[in-house]
């Protein structure tokens, strides 16, 4: 008898003081469960990010050896989602704080305490900010897609500088603000710019500009710009083009330079906003 209750002493002091370990001989937590029984004395983030801990706080460490809330899941692991159910529950039952997946509108709610609230995520909207630094030529009489672009900024990584193709991020209202300008030399008799944006997925025309000139062979450096508010569908794709008969039958090459000092620079731009 005197042994059976030593024993069981001894068990029950382990159990107060010890780290308590499943699956794994190295306990980081008063609870230290691994999953994939893989951890060594020195385990990995990849190796932790499968196992479950507690810590003497009680805070519960989701593929975290180190939980600094009482729920962290900022593991090394590639799944770490919160999966939240729906439930009927009044708001002032749940109790502020509490949240929700709510399937009729297919949105997160929290609960204030009186009423569901849905959380309202804004999307990183596009702003493109390009221009044209390299030497481009606008062929005669033939609506040609501006490409080559030096990209400054693109929030929402939607427009390709290479091809000077954007692509909407989802449906929306956008802004498209083209500046262009070429290089000096003689502007035929009734001719004319049309700066234009072009929808590759609509193949159609969205807005139009043209600059006439009504005296011949005169030299000048023809400038000007076009600019279109519209309304795009997700994914639809928009591109700037030039079109240009104004050396009577040659390509005409816009003003431009690298260099911000040297007096070509800046003229060609092209900025897009979604609203």
């Amino acid at each position: 008898m005197k042994k059976n209750l030593l024993s069981l002493a001894l068990v029950t002091s382990c159990l107060m003081s010890a780290q308590i370990g499943i699956n794994t001989s190295y306990p980081l937590g008063n609870l230290h469960i691994d999953g994939a029984k893989d951890n060594t004395a020195s385990a990995t983030p990849a190796q932790i990010s499968n196992d479950l801990i507690i810590t003497n706080t009680g805070f519960i460490g989701a593929g975290v050896s180190n939980p600094v809330v009482k729920l962290d899941m900022r593991s090394a692991g590639l799944q770490n989602a919160v999966g939240l159910g729906s439930t009927t529950m009044t708001a002032n039952a749940a109790g502020a704080g509490a949240v929700r997946y709510e399937p009729t509108q297919s949105k997160i709610q929290v609960s204030d305490g009186s009423v569901w609230e849905t959380t309202l995520i804004l999307p990183t909207k596009a702003v493109v900010v390009a221009r044209m630094t390299s030497a481009f030529s606008v062929a005669y009489n033939s609506d040609v897609n501006i490409t080559g672009w030096d990209e400054v900024r693109d929030l929402s990584n939607s427009f390709d500088p290479l091809t000077g193709i954007f692509t909407a991020p989802r449906a929306g209202v956008y802004t498209f603000l083209m500046t262009y300008n070429f290089v000096s030399g003689s502007v035929a008799n009734s001719s004319e710019v049309t700066s234009q944006f072009y929808s590759p997925t609509t193949s159609s025309i969205l807005a139009r500009s043209y600059k006439a000139f009504a005296r011949a062979n005169e030299d000048a450096q023809v400038g000007g710009s076009a600019a279109i508010t519209v309304s795009l569908t997700a994914n639809q794709t928009v591109r700037p083009q030039l079109n240009q008969n104004i050396t009577g039958s040659a390509a005409r090459a816009l003003r431009v330079n690298a260099d911000w000092s040297n007096p070509d620079a800046g003229f060609n731009n092209l900025t897009i906003i979604e609203h």
